[in-house]
């Protein structure tokens, strides 16, 4: 039962590795999405998590992504607001894939990365060409780009001393 149970989890999974979109065009799809890939069908998780689709990536609101890209797939799970967050959410899709890879050794090529976006100069061609898995695991998550500007919050809890 278990067994069946992973084949199920990861399935979303391997059939967004097997089916491609159009070229050029990025998904976007809220963070909170992230955790329901490990159990949903990929019928029930395009369901409850259709995202949204954009043609060019300087179109992304500002702030943190985690970002999977493989072959002519790129699902851009965001934005979150604090690169921290950001990385819990970039180790639990990590998690996942890696255990999908695992069951499906093929699966290469893949990016996975937690970045700040839309990056000043986005050429979408060249900058998101398919590393080695190997490449996107270990670095972990891009180099950060300059941090937005302080929000009320942040101004109140330094007077407070937080």
């Amino acid at each position: 039962m278990k067994s069946k149970f992973r084949i199920v989890n990861y399935g979303w999974l391997l059939f967004l590795v097997a089916l491609s979109t159009a070229h050029g065009q990025l998904r976007v799809i809220e963070e909170e999405a992230i955790p329901f890939t490990r159990f949903l069908s990929k019928a029930d998780f395009d369901q409850r998590y259709p995202g949204a689709i954009l043609d060019d990536p300087s179109k992304l609101d500002t702030g943190w992504y985690v970002i999977y890209e493989h072959e002519s797939l790129s699902y851009y799970f965001g934005p979150i607001l604090l690169e921290s967050t950001g990385q819990d959410y970039y180790e639990q899709l990590k998690t996942t894939v890696g255990e999908a890879v695992d069951q499906r050794p093929t699966i290469e090529g893949y990016r996975l990365e937690l970045s700040f976006e839309p990056k000043a100069s986005s050429s979408s061609s060249t900058a998101t060409t398919n590393p080695p898995a190997e490449e996107s695991s270990e670095s972990g998550y891009s180099t950060p780009q300059p941090a937005p500007k302080p929000s009320i919050f942040e101004v109140i809890k330094r007077w407070f001393g937080f």
